[in-house]
């Protein structure tokens, strides 16, 4: 079969949760298979306001280095109201080591070391016990 003569591409038949599982599962594995795939196909442009999507999405450049997530405020929100694991991490660090905010620091990696961000929960033991509070940060 011609690939003009087709009516409906395999991914407009597909149901949308199923698409939104998909997108999900490449977002979580990297960002820019995520923004490549959603560029260059309508009918995978599930954007940051679906919470599946933004719950999962690895932001992993920013949890290299975040200090640059100073430029990306918009996307930061979307992902700390979906409870994103790397984005409150990523908030965490910036709070505690960049802005001097210790408690908004503290509070954001809580939240990501209680959901097994293993960075986070290592930081933030790490701090509590510099901090003095030995049998909380164990």
């Amino acid at each position: 079969m011609e690939p003009t003569n087709r009516s409906l591409t395999r991914l407009d038949t597909m149901p949308d949760d199923m698409l939104r599982l998909i997108i999900s599962k490449v977002g979580a594995a990297s960002s820019t298979d995520y923004c490549n795939a959603v560029l260059t196909c309508k009918s995978l442009n599930f954007g940051l306001d679906d919470p599946l999507i933004a719950k999962t999405l690895s932001i992993a450049p920013l949890v290299e280095r975040p200090h640059l997530a100073n430029g990306y405020e918009t996307m930061m929100e979307s992902l700390l109201a979906a409870n994103n694991l790397d984005a409150h991490y990523v908030k965490g660090m910036c709070e505690y080591f960049y802005f001097d905010n210790h408690f908004l620091g503290l509070h954001h990696l809580r939240l990501a070391s209680k959901g097994d961000h293993k960075e986070a929960k290592y930081l933030y033991g790490f701090l509590l016990m510099a901090l003095g509070m030995i049998e909380k940060g164990k």
